[in-house]
């Protein structure tokens, strides 16, 4: 997300002045090093909010979506909730990563979204890359127009040259990915149910990763360790990780992507964790699925593995192969 500091014309003023005189205090000083390092932290805080909020919020939280075509609430309507709730940004911060983290309808200020949208899910970030998106949320006038092109420009050119810019750049194609396959998903939930969501994924979710894949110079794709479509199976390599991301989601709560360098190629894994929407098709056969969307999964996926997971529990992983 850009670093846009425009809540209020108060609010810009006062970061105005602040930061010349930061900049003026650091040509009078011995302690430039310090000072520079400190706004370029802040700086880095703001971009990677940025980044995700515009890869990966926007397509749902989109403010130029009418009523109908809306698939979450617009990210203008989620700040306002939030800063009617908590006065101050640490409190604010801490409120929305928080629920990012691990979303839930107990920790929701939204329960009427969630009624009208569904709980939203799990996207696979850390806390801290959570808190950079409620910072910037914080900070930026999601009310004025053209809030969300402010700093794009810094995304033209990719310099990738140590391996966390390829872990970071794995990160952001899996989640454009995962933003276009959920807008389709939801599309599919919306007009026909689960077993909309159940002919999406078998017909269509595999040739538009493909596609996705062409359009972002990459190789992706999505697999699991209790797989549902047998092509998404996961290889050892990828089970070992998956194995260890979930221990690492019961001692911690949440998942850190990993990457490494195989030949001239980075390979990088990002977890994909469910939520209460994902239960309809993968949760308990008892509780979460009806009769109808199990005769479905049955149809189409007759060696299906991917059933029994309670939300927040991982489903399975972005598998992202970057040439160097």
């Amino acid at each position: 997300m850009p670093c846009a500091f425009m809540i209020t014309n108060t609010r810009f003023v006062f970061f105005t002045v602040a930061l010349a005189s930061m900049l003026l205090q650091s040509c009078n000083s011995g302690n430039s090093t310090e000072n520079q390092s400190k706004y370029s932290e802040t700086e880095q805080t703001y971009q990677k909010g940025f980044e995700i909020v515009t890869q990966n919020c926007v397509s749902c939280h989109s403010p130029n979506a009418n009523a109908e075509a809306r698939l979450a609430p617009p990210l203008f309507a989620v700040k306002k909730h939030y800063s009617e709730n908590h006065e101050t940004e640490k409190a604010f911060v801490d409120a929305m990563s928080t629920f990012l983290t691990k979303p839930s309808s107990e920790s929701s200020l939204m329960p009427h979204a969630i009624d009208k949208f569904g709980l939203m899910p799990n996207l696979g970030y850390t806390k801290e890359q959570y808190a950079a998106v409620a910072s910037y949320i914080y900070n930026t006038d999601m009310e004025k127009p053209g809030w969300h092109k402010a700093h794009s420009n810094r995304n033209e050119e990719k310099d990738l040259h140590s391996a966390e810019d390829y872990l970071n750049e794995g990160q952001k194609l899996a989640m454009a990915t995962k933003s276009v396959l959920g807008k389709n998903l939801l599309n599919s939930i919306q007009n026909s149910g689960p077993e909309g969501a159940l002919a999406f994924c078998n017909e269509r979710a595999i040739p538009l990763t493909d596609s996705m894949a062409q359009v972002l110079e990459a190789s992706i794709k999505r697999v699991s360790d209790k797989n549902r479509n047998p092509t998404n199976l996961a290889n050892k390599e990828e089970l070992d990780y998956i194995q260890k991301a979930k221990l690492e989601l019961a001692n911690t709560g949440s998942i850190k992507p990993s990457i490494y360098q195989q030949g001239n190629q980075w390979i990088g894994y990002y977890p994909i964790l469910t939520n209460d929407m994902c239960l309809k098709c993968h949760g308990s056969m008892d509780s979460d699925i009806d009769s109808k969307t199990l005769s479905v999964i049955n149809e189409r996926y007759p060696m299906d593995k991917a059933i029994g997971y309670k939300s927040n529990e991982l489903r399975g992983i972005w598998v992202i192969e970057m040439a160097k």
